[in-house]
């Protein structure tokens, strides 16, 4: 596509050409002829063409300008969370040193998200970005390495079920929950009735979730993005089998947040006595429903000791299946080793509104390095910590079962 100035300066010489015409009639003091009436409606067809060709080229200019404007403060962003190296942060607080760089950067900015100063090594949220491993810059120092948070959110199924997440907050966060109020219809000079609405509260306070990682001399000193990669994963996906643990589990899990499943208010049915998965699956639908409607973020969460069960079940016999391409009776169906079950017996699920389910973090995660406890060992440990919290607004959002697999 032409720029707009060489599109306006085509539509110029084609104008001038015009002119030169309508000039040459006046001069000789008669009307065109059949030729110069050709050439003229030719020229005009052009410019009307370069008229619009002019317009749409200016408005792309305007929109990549914009574009160019809005994306520039990204760059940095982009920047921290490609080149953010945890071996290297590691490397230097282990020789005694200060944390440098970029590094120091985003230390800098966790404590900033934090309030308060971070032993360690702190991880800002900035660093949450997808971004893939860059071979090729890493020639003295591994780069481009997968954040922690990145695999933390893709380990947990607690990020996929549709949470509301509230980001990182800095004190304890008090939801107010209003109750619903009371409206009617009234004769035209009846009282109205008292339409105040009771207002409850959820509160999320600070949990801590940390887990240690021994990491050899020889792991630190080796120069490529793949064994930092592999460390954070791990670190991650042990941390997210915890939240989901605590979140999914059937019971409350000693120091976490409570569970769902003990949320108090929690529905329950009567599940069938012999085995029929997709009666207690319908029956876990219709409970939510007679209570308050099948509004929100509907999904079940089910134990994998019901996967079988659940997937060979039909929802209309012999016509069509229970679990089809993963959507359990037409809600999302998800499985986590959370729920409580019994070998070859049963298995525990939940079905309800995931987006009345609140979680924050208080303040960004942090890694503590200890050259020291390993030493003899030639190793060095690194301690994450972070603080977060969840809950539910309303007990009676999800509905709770033991359902029979065999």
């Amino acid at each position: 596509m032409k720029n707009s100035k060489s599109l306006l300066e085509e539509r110029a010489i084609n104008v001038e050409k015009m002119e030169a015409l309508v000039d040459l009639c006046k001069v000789e003091e008669r009307d065109m002829t059949s030729e110069e009436l050709t050439s003229f409606d030719s020229l005009n067809e052009k410019v009307e063409s370069l008229n619009s060709m002019v317009e749409r080229s200016i408005k792309f200019e305007n929109l990549q300008a914009s574009k160019v404007k809005k994306n520039a403060p990204v760059s940095e962003e982009v920047r921290a969370s490609k080149n953010w190296s945890l071996f290297k942060a590691v490397n230097e607080i282990r020789n005694g040193g200060k944390l440098t760089g970029l590094e120091a950067e985003m230390h800098q900015e966790a404590e900033k998200e934090g309030r308060k100063a971070i032993d360690g090594i702190g991880i800002p949220t900035m660093l949450q970005e997808k971004r893939a491993i860059d071979q090729t810059n890493s020639a003295i120092a591994p780069t481009a390495v997968g954040a922690f948070v990145d695999s933390l959110q893709e380990a947990g199924l607690y990020s996929k079920v549709g949470i509301t997440d509230l980001g990182t907050v800095a004190a304890d966060t008090v939801l107010p929950i209003a109750g619903g109020s009371t409206v009617g219809w009234n004769t035209e000079v009846g009282t109205a009735v008292n339409g105040g609405a009771n207002f409850d509260k959820l509160t999320l306070s600070p949990n801590r979730v940390t887990g240690y990682a021994n990491l050899s001399n020889q792991i630190l000193a080796q120069n490529g993005p793949q064994a930092e990669a592999a460390v954070m994963n791990d670190m991650a996906r042990n941390m997210a089998v915890q939240i989901d643990a605590a979140m999914f589990g059937s019971t409350d899990v000693t120091n976490a947040p409570g569970s769902i499943a003990g949320t108090s208010g929690v529905l329950t049915f009567t599940e069938a006595a012999s085995v029929d998965v997709a009666s207690d699956m319908l029956e876990a639908i219709q409970t939510i429903a007679n209570n308050h409607g099948l509004d929100g973020n509907l999904a079940f969460v089910n134990s994998w000791e019901l996967y079988s069960a659940i997937k060979g079940a039909a929802q209309v016999a012999s016509v069509y299946p229970l679990y089809v391409d993963d959507k359990l009776a037409g809600y999302n169906g998800y499985f986590s080793s959370a729920p409580a079950s019994v070998a070859g017996t049963s298995g525990d699920g939940i079905f309800g509104d995931f987006s009345r389910v609140f979680m924050a973090q208080f303040g960004p995660m942090s890694i503590q390095v200890d050259p020291y406890t390993r030493a003899i060992e030639g190793e060095v440990r690194l301690i994450l910590n972070n603080y977060l919290d969840f809950g539910v607004a309303d007990g009676a959002s999800f509905v709770k079962y033991t359902t029979l697999s065999a």
